[in-house]
């Protein structure tokens, strides 16, 4: 009984603040530069082996975002973004008595990323412009691919939380311009840099077009 009732309390208030206009929801999707996908060190190690590590630095990132007013041109939100790069390997060779083949096989960095955020508004002329700033956790699952033939040996390994407690922490700041096309709906345009702090390191940009619901 007191469950029906908790939840009987929260839909009555958020229909009373949907109604006044303050939550709305999002979704994105475009493009990412990720920086970290093109650091990895392909050459020291022995002479005879090959590495596969570096994706291209363009993908993709998509995601879910929800947002609350809280003053006249301020909100708090949160969410999360997935982005993905991967890059096609192909490779030949006989590693001991064995032909050894890789045919356009996707090797793929990627990150699951949560975060919380507060946004300003700047601008409400033809367009409204916002800057946004706010913490993020990164969690990646990172594939590659060892050759060793001077040992004869051949590493496929994915190094993900899991297994290699793979998450980082940082902060983002973003810029994002948006435009109403009816009573509920805008559309807009966001760019977004990520930033670990837990590594001191520019992890990615992101342009992203946004579709936002307005309660």
């Amino acid at each position: 009984m007191r469950v029906i009732i908790f939840i009987y309390l929260c839909f009555i208030s958020f229909k009373i603040l949907a109604q006044q206009s303050k939550f709305s929801v999002e979704a994105n999707y475009g493009f990412n530069g990720n920086f970290f996908v093109r650091s990895y060190d392909e050459v020291s190690g022995p002479t005879n082996k090959t590495y596969f590590y570096k994706k291209n630095f363009i993908g993709t990132i998509g995601g879910i975002q929800a947002n609350y007013q809280i003053g006249k041109k301020s909100s708090i939100f949160f969410g999360y973004n997935r982005s993905i790069n991967s890059s096609p390997k192909n490779y030949f060779n006989q590693i001991g008595n064995a032909d050894f083949l890789i045919r356009d096989f996707k090797i793929r960095d990627i990150n699951n990323i949560f975060f919380i955020g507060y946004s300003k508004i700047l601008s409400e002329k033809k367009f409204k412009s916002s800057f946004e700033l706010g913490p993020v956790l990164m969690y990646s699952a990172n594939q590659t691919i060892i050759i060793e033939n001077w040992a004869n040996i051949i590493y496929l390994e994915e190094s993900n939380f899991k297994n290699s407690r793979s998450v980082e922490g940082g902060v983002f700041a973003g810029f994002q311009i948006e435009r109403k096309i009816d009573n509920h709906f805008d559309l807009g345009l966001r760019f977004r840099v990520n930033y670990l702090i837990s590594v001191s390191t520019l992890e990615m940009i992101s342009l992203t077009p946004t579709l936002r619901y307005r309660f």
